[in-house]
């Protein structure tokens, strides 16, 4: 498990310093996520770890103005779909520690969000490109 944590923090690190020194602009990491299935060396413990990992690296790039943006979970079933689960389902109401991690990683999000106006480099470049725009007519 510890190697798997260190080669998708690294993974995602290089992405973000990528989009943010080449690209200069954000970065959304898409269906991440861990297999439970009985062979898989993941369980809920561990995925949960997984996803703690990510959100942490990304909220760190938040903080600081970087260009970690977001990242989408594969996969969050609705009850009554785990008929569909391949190892990556999630349901919510069944996974009470992973719904709280998404939680408090939503509700982090939203605090610093708040206050994104005034620091947040990429909220910023979007305000300035939409004054410019009023500024042009």
């Amino acid at each position: 498990m510890e190697e798997q944590l260190k080669f998708a923090q690294s993974w995602m690190q290089a992405h973000i310093a990528d989009t943010e020194g080449e690209l200069g602009m954000p970065v959304v990491f898409t269906e991440f996520g861990v297999s439970t299935k009985a062979r898989s060396t993941f369980n809920a413990t561990s995925r949960d770890r997984f996803i703690q990992a990510v959100y942490g690296l990304l909220l760190d790039s938040t903080r600081r103005g970087g260009a970690g943006a977001g990242a989408l979970l594969w996969q969050v079933f609705p009850e009554g779909m785990e008929y569909m689960d391949d190892g990556y389902g999630i349901v919510l109401p069944k996974e009470k520690a992973t719904a709280g991690i998404m939680s408090v990683n939503s509700k982090r999000l939203v605090v610093f969000n708040s206050r994104c106006a005034w620091s947040c480099r990429w909220g910023c470049r979007k305000e300035e490109e939409q004054s410019e725009d009023v500024d042009d007519d």
